[in-house]
């Protein structure tokens, strides 16, 4: 019979010990987990609160009441989100229909409004302001901005017209000499 209880007690012994070590752990899981979920200091000491004085029942009531996502996922969720709103930002409009374009198209696909010129060279969209492609160097000529407005119209179904080269008035501030 002594042999029984020695076990008994070694049993119950062993068994306090686990609990108490998993007790202990489940605090320390606790502490832990709610610093990297929010840093709302009561919160926090709650959260630990609950399951020191609950050891089984307050780790269950923790688990659910806990915040869904840690710092750094919100984090990095915020920066997600930052990242498409600034590609929302950056992409363009037109400005007559006002759907999103690709920045490289010269026209538009959905109403056929001009958006950029090609480069007279190479090819590529060039701004209206722009007065020298940066790809290739070439100079914007007034002819052949004329010539893509001409190009411009035909595509939108107008009649193209060929508009004589009228010569620059006089600057004001010149004088003329007789």
């Amino acid at each position: 019979m002594d042999n029984w209880e020695n076990v008994a007690t070694l049993a119950a012994t062993v068994a306090g010990a686990y609990v108490l070590v998993l007790w202990i752990s489940s605090i320390a899981w606790t502490y832990r987990d709610i610093h990297e979920r929010t840093r709302d200091t009561a919160f926090q000491i709650v959260a630990v609160l609950l399951v020191l004085v609950f050891p089984l029942l307050g780790w269950f009531i923790y688990m659910i009441l806990r915040p869904g996502e840690t710092l750094a996922e919100a984090y990095s969720r915020s920066l997600e989100e930052e990242a498409l709103l600034q590609e929302l930002e950056e992409q363009a409009i037109c400005p007559s229909c006002k759907r999103y374009v690709s920045a490289d198209f010269i026209i538009c696909p959905h109403c056929r409004t001009q958006l950029k010129e090609p480069c007279a060279n190479c090819g590529r969209p060039l701004n209206f302001n722009w007065v020298a492609c940066p790809y290739c160097m070439t100079q914007k000529t007034r002819a052949a901005a004329s010539a893509q407005k001409e190009v411009s119209r035909a595509s939108q179904g107008e009649e193209a017209v060929e508009s004589p080269e009228r010569p620059r008035a006089a600057s004001p501030r010149t004088s003329l000499e007789p």
